[in-house]
């Protein structure tokens, strides 16, 4: 590992103010603090002698939304609280991606109260020959992960047909905390995490339980799918365990009723979480709601010869 520093001279953008810019459909990306849209709010007039952001540099946003940084292929302006990465030494788009990525993986450590800035240049990351065999490749070498004679893609005749979620899975509930003894560190393997709503599957577990002292029907293995039922900024997110755990009583465990393959569940985790504008801390999605809600049917493709031939692509 190195820091920034040794890769990238770390510079502060334009800092403009974006409300005295004209906007302009063919003008200069306005990058902000935002993590949406690869940090691009608008298009702006070009300003004469204004300084003016270099292409193939990496956007930092050190206050605002901490931390999200995006690979820029073109000149821009930049707002308030926002740093560029240039390389100082010759790197590919590809290899430029990946540092975005691996920087913005950091932001755990940050928050509005917790700026980045004096900071930034010291962060750890990768050096270049450490990247995966995958990244580090000429601009010439072009990847086709798919070439168009792989997969005939038929066209769909009929609309997609959608299911209840009741009729895919059968929930179950967790157990409350005021029922299991929990502890702060997992003693040994008879341990199990404990799983609460959350926003991030990263930070799910809120403690650890002995699964001696647990009924089977709340430990569940890896593999398995469940849904947030609670909080306001947690319900309704749902995921697919990759460990044995309990859940608590705000999080519901979906058994499938009929053989499914992780990446069936993945799937239908994704349908269920883009429901979340339906439900509310006050309006939870639990029993009946939770069952009716309609998903996609799951589509049939071969996912063997899918995932057998591109496994090695993935990161």
């Amino acid at each position: 590992m190195t820091n920034i520093e040794d890769l990238f001279h770390c510079v502060y953008g334009s800092n403009l103010e974006f409300y005295k810019l004209e906007e302009s459909k063919s003008g200069i990306p306005f990058v902000a603090r935002t993590s949406r849209n690869n940090g691009v709010i608008t298009r702006v007039k070009k300003i004469p002698n204004e300084k003016i952001n270099p292409a193939h540099t990496i956007s930092v946003s050190c206050g605002g939304s901490v931390m999200e940084c995006f690979y820029q292929d073109e000149e821009y302006y930049s707002g308030r609280d926002l740093y560029y990465l240039k390389p100082k030494i010759k790197l590919n788009t590809q290899q430029m991606i990946f540092y975005a990525s691996v920087i913005s993986s950091n932001r755990y450590k940050f928050s509005y109260g917790r700026q980045v800035n004096k900071t930034l240049p010291y962060i750890k990351i990768p050096k270049l020959k450490d990247l995966p065999k995958e990244i580090n490749f000429s601009e010439n070498k072009k990847y086709e992960f798919f070439k168009k004679d792989d997969f005939t893609f038929k066209a769909l005749n009929t609309p997609v047909k959608n299911v209840f979620l009741g009729d895919l899975f059968d929930p179950c509930n967790g157990i409350a905390s005021s029922e299991v003894k929990r502890y702060d560190s997992k003693i040994n393997d008879n341990f199990l995490p404990y799983i609460r709503p959350t926003k991030d599957q990263r930070y799910s577990i809120d403690a650890y339980v002995d699964k001696n002292h647990i009924q089977n029907k709340y430990i569940f293995p890896k593999n398995t799918l469940y849904v947030s039922t609670d909080g306001q900024g947690s319900h309704s997110y749902a995921y697919v365990s990759i460990f044995e755990f309990v859940p608590n009583s705000n999080v519901i465990v979906l058994i499938p009723k009929r053989s499914m393959t992780i990446v069936e569940k993945l799937f239908y985790a994704f349908s269920i979480t883009k429901y979340r504008y339906k439900f509310s801390y006050g309006r939870k999605p639990k029993g009946e709601r939770l069952s009716s809600i309609l998903v996609p049917e799951f589509p049939n493709i071969d996912l063997q010869k899918l995932l057998k031939k591109y496994n090695s692509y993935i990161i």
